[in-house]
């Protein structure tokens, strides 16, 4: 039988990194204000191509932004639960292993 384990402290140091990484990039995505409409008046009417070349670029770039938060924060729930359930896990295998050899216990 392979030996398995699993240090949960740095499993759980990992979903508070994701956290963040997610708290980040969505931090990021908010102090993206650029104003077409602002574009719009100092290009003019010559500019009125790249304005939605810029408006729908920028679109595409705050769903990735979105993305990629969201993304970082399921990695960050994933790996909290798992380290919470590896723990659960050895706990019941320890308590389980404790009754099975006290007195009176099953064997």
């Amino acid at each position: 039988m392979s030996e398995f384990a699993a240090e949960t402290t740095g499993i759980a140091a990992f979903a508070d990194t994701a956290a963040e990484m997610a708290r980040r990039v969505q931090t990021a995505g908010a102090g993206v204000t650029a104003d077409a409409g602002i574009l719009g008046a100092v290009f003019g009417i010559i500019g009125g191509g790249f304005v939605a070349a810029y408006t729908d670029a920028r679109g595409a770039h705050l769903r990735e932004l979105d993305r990629l938060a969201s993304t970082w924060d399921a990695m960050s729930t994933t790996a909290a639960t798992t380290a919470v359930a590896y723990d659960a896990t050895d706990a019941d295998i320890v308590a389980g292993l404790g009754a099975a050899g006290s007195p009176g216990g099953s064997r």
